[in-house]
């Protein structure tokens, strides 16, 4: 005797299978989403970290004096979108040749939940040491060529009007 069976519909098994394979991709899904924010995050306090980092450095460099070091002060962000808080260092160190400051500031985007910096950006540049006085030697260079240049007009002159 044979029967003619006919499947109509879904086993259990195949559905429970379904529903596996449905929670495994949208696990994997979830994953990559918060990966993909946190890179996002980390790329634009990155990006504004660097920004603070180039400001704070020219308006170093701008000022006629002697830089001095710094550690963790606060600076605000021009970006609105950005919520982590930033600060700055400032290191002084004399340059390998004379004469020159070796100037690094550091800008970090602290983390707001604690733990670790979410972003650290460092600049470094030499500069001329403002305390040398070097205006003045220019200025005593200057004046020892204009006697220079009238003693040579005296000479040429033969010594005399």
């Amino acid at each position: 005797m044979r029967t003619n069976f006919h499947r109509n519909g879904f086993t259990l098994l195949e559905i429970l299978l379904a529903l596996a394979i449905l929670g495994g991709s949208l696990a994997i899904l979830g994953t990559i989403a918060r990966t993909g924010t946190s890179a996002a995050r980390e790329s634009r306090d990155l990006a504004v970290a660097r920004i603070l980092c180039q400001t704070k450095l020219t308006e170093i460099l701008l000022e006629n004096i002697s830089p001095q070091p710094v550690v963790d002060i606060p600076i605000t962000s021009a970006d609105s979108g950005s919520m982590s808080p930033f600060s700055y260092s400032v290191e002084v160190m004399p340059a390998p040749l004379d004469g020159m400051l070796a100037i690094r500031v550091t800008v970090v985007a602290a983390n707001p939940d604690g733990g670790s910096a979410l972003a650290t950006y460092s600049l470094s540049r030499w500069m001329i040491d403002p305390d040398l006085g070097l205006e003045a030697l220019e200025a005593a260079e200057a004046a020892e060529a204009e006697a220079a240049a009238e003693a040579a007009l005296t000479s040429a002159t033969g010594g005399g009007i």
